[in-house]
């Protein structure tokens, strides 16, 4: 097997394991967050975790295969992805560092997500722009 064979295998496990792990960790943010905010029915919760979780899943595979996204679906993709991140770390990191707190997280709920909102966006904004200056020269 030549090595170029094998890097484009390589990248296709790659582009579906991160895939499939970002789909994990969209669903488990926006349906925690759902839960917590809302009234919504567990169907409906359940629905519009699966249809944002699909996105970032999609989003992600488009990233890593260096594809070429809109810049609304690089803003919205990115948020996704990074408050899906830091909400897991910040809702599920302190429970696994200190067990006997009770408002730990709250700092994944009302810090970290929040932040991993606006910087994910931002992020995308830059990705989708500088794709957009490369295709332009």
């Amino acid at each position: 097997m030549t090595t170029q064979r094998i890097y484009a295998a390589m990248i296709q496990i790659l582009k579906a394991l991160v895939s499939f792990l970002m789909f994990l960790i969209v669903l488990f943010f926006i349906i925690t967050i759902l839960t917590i905010t809302t009234g919504f029915p567990a169907w409906l919760s359940a629905t519009v975790s699966v249809v944002c979780a699909t996105f970032a899943a999609w989003f992600t595979w488009k990233l890593v295969a260096g594809e070429s996204v809109n810049t609304l679906v690089a803003v919205t993709g990115g948020a996704l992805i990074l408050g899906g991140l830091f909400f897991t770390l910040g809702f599920l990191g302190p429970m696994a560092i200190s067990k006997d707190t009770n408002q730990g997280p709250m700092i994944g709920l009302f810090i970290a997500a929040p932040l991993g909102l606006v910087v994910g966006a931002i992020g995308g904004y830059v990705y989708a722009a500088r794709q957009n200056a490369a295709a332009g020269n």
